[in-house]
Formats: structure tokens, C-alpha cells, sequence
């Protein structure tokens, strides 16, 4: 499937303007190297859902913030099996794992209609190497990607489904919130299938830990709205330190 755009007005160019550029552009950068920044970055590019966004093995190129919508990435190994390693929402940047390589680790997919802004990684390379204000950028970006990682292990690490699911739905819950804080009231994006995927589970045994959830009043779920209605409960069934 081919990505689809559209003609975008001057806000919705200028990453100054975005509401979500306090996580995408050091507050340290004065406006002229904003503008250089804003030369390479193709802002708010629509996609729409199930839109392969770069695949597995690609030359890398570039880095790709999601603006709206969500993706999932997945590798795919020897036998065609595709194995899901992340979700990324709204604010979080896809693709760092990939530049050492130069070539591209996972396929990413959108999962639902999706804005990203596309990012030359060799012009803002460049760009770094001259100012030297965009290091201290460039090391918390890569400080997300390995926090993303974590998130994957803190899941892997509970011993049973339940506990997976109440970690992954804690993880997403506070990712959702600008705040810092959790979110109680959320939508997930991915599928009941890319969730159990994700947690190494089989899809039946996703959808008997969400009804043991339901059942244990941790959350309340309606399709893929989750709301939890006992934030203690969920943590202790998860096992999962608030600090994480």
C-alpha cells in the first residue's frame, strides 16, 4: 500500500507550531536553526492505516516522529514469522535503533491513519556536527529508544499473562499521558492479536487475561477502550514498580 498525503497549511508545516514539539525540538535551539531544522523535516506526511512506513532491511535513511496515530514495529525471521517489537504513540520517534547499521532492523506499520514527520537523518547529522546545542537532543532521543526496549523487557519479565497484560497496560496507560502521570481513561491502538504478539502470548491466552482483569475490577474494557478502575490492584497484579 502506498502512503498517501495531502496538501498541508503553514501551521501544520512549522514545527514551532506543533503541539508536540517540546518533545521533538530542544528548547535551547533559537529560531534560525529551527528554520534549517524545519528544511529537512517533512512535517505532519499523512499515511494511511496499514501503511508500511519502511521495511526490514531497507537502507536506512531516515528517522520518522509520530505526530498522530500509532505504529507497531515487527521483525520478521528466518521462517516468516513476524514478531512485534514496539508500539509507538503519539511524540515518540521510530527508527533510532537503525543507524549504526545503516539499514533498517524492523518493518514499521501504521496502525491506524497516522500524520509522521519525516526526518533526514544525514542532513540533521550534519546539522549536529556544527551545533553543538543538538547533542545534549540527540542523546535523549536515543535515551528513548533504549527506555522503548525496556518497556519490552518489563513486560517479558512477568511470569504469567495476567501479569504481562496489567504491565503492558500500565506501560501504554502513563506513554498515552503528556503528563508524566498515568492516564486512567485510554484507547489502544493495537489489535487484541498484535498485543498478545507482543507479550509472547497466544491470542486466546490475551483474551482470557483481559477478562480475568475485568473480572478482578482492575479495569473496565469496551472494545479498545480500557479504563482502570483500580489503579492499586492493576499494579499489584502486575508486580510492576511505579518507578518504571
Amino acid at each position: 500500500m502506498n502512503q498517501t498525503s495531502t496538501q498541508q497549511s503553514p501551521s501544520e508545516q512549522s514545527c514551532r507550531l506543533c503541539a508536540l514539539s517540546a518533545l521533538c525540538i530542544p528548547a535551547a535551539l533559537d529560531d534560525a536553526l529551527i528554520t534549517e531544522l524545519e528544511s529537512f523535516i517533512s512535517s505532519g506526511k499523512r499515511y494511511a492505516k496499514n501503511n508500511t512506513v519502511y521495511r526490514q532491511k531497507e537502507n536506512f535513511c531516515s528517522l520518522y516522529v509520530v505526530k498522530a496515530g500509532a505504529v507497531k514495529t515487527y521483525i520478521t525471521d528466518v521462517n516468516g514469522r513476524e514478531h512485534i517489537t514496539g508500539f509507538y504513540l503519539p511524540g515518540e520517534i521510530i527508527g533510532l535503533e537503525s543507524i549504526a547499521g545503516r539499514e533498517y532492523l524492523e518493518t514499521a506499520v501504521t496502525l491506524a491513519d497516522c500524520h509522521l514527520c519525516k526526518i533526514d537523518y544525514a542532513q540533521l547529522a550534519q546539522l549536529r556536527k556544527n551545533n553543538s546545542s543538538l547533542s545534549d537532543w540527540a542523546i535523549n532521543l536515543f535515551s528513548q529508544s533504549l527506555a522503548s526496549g525496556h518497556d519490552f523487557f518489563t513486560c517479558l519479565s512477568q511470569h504469567t499473562a495476567v501479569a504481562r497484560l496489567a504491565t503492558f497496560l500500565l506501560i501504554i496507560s502513563k506513554r498515552t499521558s503528556r503528563t508524566g502521570d498515568y492516564q486512567l481513561d485510554f484507547s489502544l491502538p493495537m489489535s487484541r492479536q498484535d498485543i498478545g504478539n507482543y507479550l509472547g502470548l497466544a491470542s486466546e491466552t490475551s483474551s482470557r487475561a483481559f477478562s480475568k482483569l475485568v473480572e478482578q475490577q482492575c479495569i473496565e474494557k469496551k472494545n479498545r477502550q480500557i479504563r482502570i478502575t483500580d489503579f492499586d490492584k492493576l499494579v499489584a497484579v502486575s508486580s510492576m514498580s511505579l518507578s518504571t
